[in-house]
């Protein structure tokens, strides 16, 4: 007995240094990458090269003055804002039906909505182009839109949405929703006055995430936007295949910011949160 104490024992420094070094070599593998794009961005080739020999902001002057850059970013981030607000009343409507209400045929029905967050980009890509691009809304072409783009993004966000406030509905003391309806609270008024403030931090994530899929999204834009609407990770990729300019180094370090600026402002409604219930 006391020898597999001390087995066990000698053991735990062992497991901790190698827990240790799997942290690092994840941190390394994950925040090189960045660092490195970032390095770049300062660059005053005229190419992609590392090492950096000069050091120059030329090439963010450079992209905020070309209207075409500045153009994709927009559209980018017009189509996750679309997307975003899109996927996640859907999906938190979905949600809420599945946890409240009893739904005929609900496994098939849960199937149906993640369906999509299974399938290629390049199927569903093609898909939409295909099934819509030859729609219209009037004068209004729908191939090469942003609205289009939204829905397509959706697909794919709109599952997570509901993945996730699906686990946060379960964690709601339905006592204090029971209470609500005692006192006179209708289904609309007691969802939006007492559940929704209780998953609010849910809430938040899924906007957020369902923002930043779209941001980042690249092989459905490919398929559904032209010159007008194409968002910035299509225009990088184009731009790749001509010339690898440290303007494409800019471009990922905009896009890496804004996924860092939603994951912060993600931790700080949660510590908000925290410290509201602390009270």
């Amino acid at each position: 007995m006391p020898e597999a104490v001390l087995s066990r024992g000698a053991q735990t420094p062992v497991l901790r240094a190698l827990g240790f070094a799997f942290t690092l070599f994840i941190l390394g593998y994950v925040l090189v990458p960045i660092l490195v794009t970032m390095v770049m961005s300062f660059n005053d080739a005229a190419m992609i090269r590392f090492p950096v020999t000069s050091w120059s902001l030329r090439w963010y002057a450079d992209f905020f003055g070309s209207e075409q850059w500045t153009d994709a970013l927009a559209n980018s981030i017009i189509i996750a804002i679309g997307t975003a607000v899109i996927s996640t009343v859907s999906g938190v409507l979905c949600a809420w039906a599945f946890q409240r209400f009893h739904i005929p045929g609900r496994d098939a029905w849960y199937i149906l909505i993640m369906l999509p967050l299974f399938m290629p980009g390049v199927v569903l890509g093609l898909g939409v182009a295909i099934a819509f691009g030859g729609l219209s809304v009037g004068d209004y072409a729908l191939y090469g839109s942003r609205p289009l783009v939204m829905i397509a993004h959706s697909l794919w966000a709109m599952p997570l949405v509901f993945m996730l406030m699906e686990a946060t509905f379960k964690t709601i003391d339905y006592r204090v929703v029971e209470a609500s309806y005692d006192l006179g609270g209708g289904p609309v008024r007691t969802f939006f006055e007492v559940v929704l403030p209780m998953v609010s931090t849910g809430l938040v994530s899924s906007l957020l995430f369902a923002f930043v899929i779209s941001l980042n999204e690249f092989v459905m834009a490919l398929f559904l936007t032209d010159r007008d609407s194409q968002t910035l990770p299509v225009l990088m990729w184009l731009s790749l295949r001509s010339a690898g300019t440290p303007r494409l180094a800019v471009a990922s370090v905009i896009l890496a910011l804004t996924v860092f600026l939603c994951l912060s402002l993600i931790m700080l409604w949660y510590v908000r949160q925290l410290r509201k219930v602390s009270r």
